[in-house]
């Protein structure tokens, strides 16, 4: 048992102390750091950012998958891991190839199967008599914002729910709980804030990360880059969805409501658009921030208003 514990562990220094290992190694950090830094320093390209996010996700899984299956063959094959020159080199192909063969099925089979799996948690009804108005609005503001028209689902249920999904079938899903708590411009600026998840991407995002994030429990990416990106991205929305309506003060007041009825179902948290907000870990801005940001927004916009009827 001592002399098989010995040679496990005297594989594992050999193989992690290769300098072929150590390559691929440095490689994936610097790639990853290499698309970090182009996200970051591409602040205003909303597509760009979330094809590099995506890609991020993707490395990430490829590093962990390499780490495991690095491990899983240094125990399997440690006798010649550990003494023989060609161990090395066979046990490192295999974690690579068995690592991002991997991760780009597991990154190709969420992309295009988790909205679906959205769309089946959620069920949701055409919009009937007393929501066409609603449906007709959301063609209008796709139409005027160049965004591919969605369906619009109506999710029977009283909790209040508002969120975008992406994929083969745009859809934004409106809980009968938001429609019976909000005013008609309510609902207006909140389908419009969801509208602007689809034109920025963030709706196939959303879903994707929220995915891989509850796969990676353990990875740093998920518990506080992924946070920070979607804070910022319901930020952009409700900017982006205060101008397209010209009402940013009703979005603040409609967020307000919502908040007071409390947070939505938890398979919605991360892609309604409300939820828990509190600390570094949360997908959700603080309420109050958003309403800030809001209100100064409404007053700009009155002050362009009345400069450019004064002139």
């Amino acid at each position: 048992m001592a002399d098989g514990l010995e040679l496990i562990l005297e594989a594992v220094a050999t193989y992690w102390a290769s300098p072929a290992v150590l390559t691929v190694l440095v490689a994936t950090f610097a790639s990853m750091g290499t698309l970090l830094y182009v996200f970051l320093s591409n602040a205003r390209n909303a597509k760009l950012r979330v094809s590099l996010l995506t890609g991020l996700y993707a490395l990430t899984i490829f590093f962990w998958l390499f780490v495991a299956v690095s491990l899983v063959l240094c125990v399997w094959q440690a006798r010649s891991v550990a003494y023989r020159t060609w161990g090395v080199r066979v046990a490192l192909t295999g974690a690579v190839l068995t690592a991002l063969s991997a991760s780009i099925l597991i990154s190709a089979f969420v992309w295009h199967s988790a909205p679906a799996r959205v769309l089946r948690r959620f069920p949701s009804r055409d919009a009937g008599p007393e929501e066409r108005w609603l449906d007709a609005y959301v063609g209008l503001v796709a139409e005027f914002e160049d965004v591919r028209r969605p369906r619009v689902g109506i999710v029977d249920a009283d909790g209040t729910m508002a969120m975008a999904v992406g994929g083969r079938t745009p859809t934004i899903l409106v809980s009968r709980g938001l429609l019976r708590t909000l005013e008609r411009d309510e609902i207006e600026t909140v389908v419009a804030h969801e509208i602007m998840h689809l034109k920025h991407h963030d709706a196939e995002f959303k879903v994707f990360s929220t995915v891989f994030s509850r796969i990676l429990l353990f990875d740093p990416l998920s518990k506080f880059f992924d946070p920070a990106v979607h804070r910022e991205r319901e930020y952009l929305a409700d900017e982006m969805g205060g101008r397209s309506t010209g009402k940013p003060a009703t979005l603040a007041a409609a967020l307000l409501k919502l908040a007071e009825r409390g947070e939505p179902p938890k398979a919605a948290w991360g892609l309604s658009i409300v939820g828990p907000a509190k600390g570094i870990f949360s997908r959700y801005p603080p309420l109050e921030e958003r309403v800030h940001r809001l209100l100064l927004l409404s007053d700009l916009l009155d002050i362009r208003k009345a400069h450019s009827g004064n002139v």
